[in-house]
């Protein structure tokens, strides 16, 4: 886990840091000094413990918003002290925060609806994502470029079960392609697994959008599509329990941890005209992420071009960011229902809180 630095002058580029660069592990929450404590709004110099999980290792510009408010210092800026911890999973995560391990994480809404849906006291506090970036490779030998072409194929993907297999069941469906036709196996989801795929013992494979970036500048041969994935309703909120909102204390510091996401958020998006050199700067002379993406200047620049034109804007263009978009919300769930994920009958916009977001957010 890595815990935030102090305040620093400036946003665009930091010095290295002065601390220790902790090492991610892919195991169990570490629990120990990781709770939140110290006083709401405490004075200069006196910032607030906050513990957000993440549902996978910071390796990859899907956690970009946690990294560059980290890296950047606006955690700090907005008075908080935030340790960012690595799960294994978005079950892992949700419990975390349920148990009390965590105040905030944030995960898919087809992750989250089904312990919404059972009364679990989570609470969607903001939206991070739009659509899911899940990317699909093959090869130009057998391109998968959309649901059909996945039928009586073997599609390899990082778990059985797990979020990736849920959105290959919704694009299939949409697709009007038998699930049963698709064999899937579970596999590494690295470049290395691409060498199933030309040897033919997969058709194509699930991958995270800075992987898919990699292979197909690496691999020339290689097709790489969302193939109906993104069609699919996927949307990330961030999420906190009602305990948590109802404590004086702890609410005023997850306001301020969505501030600070927004700010460095913004910000991000206003380093695109710089090809974001500011932004990838700053995460590497943080000396805190290291990992394959962020080394490679076209792999960095395209992932985050992708992030900021479709990922964290709400693609009506109606909805600031991290705002909730209601309608979207409740077309997501009306899709899992008819998918058999959920029971159905519920109103799923009265889930969300919008009374945390930034004032100029909330709806």
């Amino acid at each position: 886990m890595i815990s935030a630095r102090s305040p620093k002058s400036g946003r665009s580029r930091l010095p290295r840091a002065t601390a220790g660069t902790a090492l991610f592990a892919a195991g169990a929450l570490a629990l120990a000094g990781c709770g939140g404590s110290g006083p709401a709004g405490g004075g200069e110099g006196e910032l607030q413990e906050m513990t957000a999980v993440t549902f996978l290792p910071m390796e990859s510009f899907t956690f970009a918003p946690e990294m560059y408010a980290y890296a950047g210092g606006y955690f700090a800026d907005h008075g908080l002290d935030v340790t960012l911890e690595p799960v294994k999973g978005t079950a892992a995560a949700v419990q975390a925060v349920l148990g009390g391990a965590a105040d905030i994480t944030r995960v898919s809404s087809i992750d989250s609806m089904p312990p919404l849906e059972d009364g679990q006291s989570i609470v969607p506090i903001g939206t991070m994502a739009y659509k899911s970036n899940l990317r699909v490779v093959s090869s130009e030998g057998n391109p998968i470029e959309s649901p059909a072409d996945m039928a009586d194929q073997t599609m390899g993907m990082g778990s059985i079960g797990g979020t990736s297999e849920k959105m290959l069941n919704l694009a299939l469906d949409a697709g009007g392609v038998d699930r049963d036709s698709v064999t899937r196996q579970a596999v590494p989801v690295t470049g290395a697994t691409y060498q199933l795929v030309k040897q033919e013992q997969l058709a194509g494979y699930i991958v995270s959008l800075d992987t898919s970036i990699q292979l197909g500048l690496q691999n020339p041969d290689a097709v790489v599509t969302d193939a109906g994935l993104a069609e699919a309703p996927d949307i990330q909120t961030w999420l906190a329990t009602q305990d948590s909102l109802d404590d004086e204390q702890s609410s005023q510091n997850i306001t301020a941890f969505l501030a600070a996401i927004e700010d460095a958020v913004q910000d991000i998006i206003d380093d695109a005209d710089n090809d974001f050199e500011n932004v990838i700067a700053t995460l590497r002379d943080s000396g805190d992420f290291d990992f394959a993406a962020l080394d490679d200047d076209d792999v960095a620049a395209q992932a985050l071009d992708f992030y900021v034109n479709n990922t964290w804007v709400d693609p009506d263009g109606d909805t600031p960011l991290l705002a909730h978009n209601s309608e979207a919300w409740t077309h997501a769930y009306d899709t899992y229902v008819e998918a058999g994920l959920l029971d159905g009958g519920q109103d799923p916009a009265a889930w969300l809180d919008s009374d945390h977001l930034p004032a100029e957010d909330a709806e």
